[in-house]
């Protein structure tokens, strides 16, 4: 159902759900500790997979306030976020934590070149931008 690879930066793992699987499928690994979002793709593996878009826990939430219970059964691509932000891997904390603020999101995908190297919660970021619980520091 899926392929998860280790990354650095306090973002946990990079989990990838292929596009032909259910919402409720998705929900299921959303579940899993460590996991914030998932990378939909369109192929077998996450290595020569397209990225098709990201999905959250609160994506499909939203599907199911509007659709009630009946939008498990669709498809993941028809929720995921197709127009995510994404930063450089460089980019500092504080710099990222604008990021999340500018574009009004809750994930942003953290990339080095073209490669997707994580994804970011701004719970996350505020973590390491505020530094063991002190104030932020922006």
């Amino acid at each position: 159902m899926a392929a998860s690879q280790w990354t650095g930066n306090g973002a946990g793992r990079l989990q990838y759900v292929r596009m032909d699987r259910s919402a409720r499928d998705a929900l299921r690994l959303l579940r899993s500790p460590g996991v914030d979002a998932l990378v939909v793709i369109d192929g077998d593996r996450a290595t020569d997979g397209a990225i098709i878009g990201i999905v959250t826990e609160r994506d499909i939430f939203r599907a199911m306030a509007v659709h009630g219970l009946e939008a498990l059964d669709n498809l993941v691509w028809m929720l995921a976020k197709e127009d995510f932000t994404s930063v450089d891997v460089g980019m500092s904390q504080a710099d990222r934590l604008k990021q999340f603020c500018a574009h009004k999101t809750d994930h942003i995908a953290v990339t080095d070149g073209f490669v997707l190297t994580s994804v970011q919660s701004i719970w996350n970021c505020l973590d390491e931008v505020s530094g063991a619980g002190g104030p932020a520091q922006a």
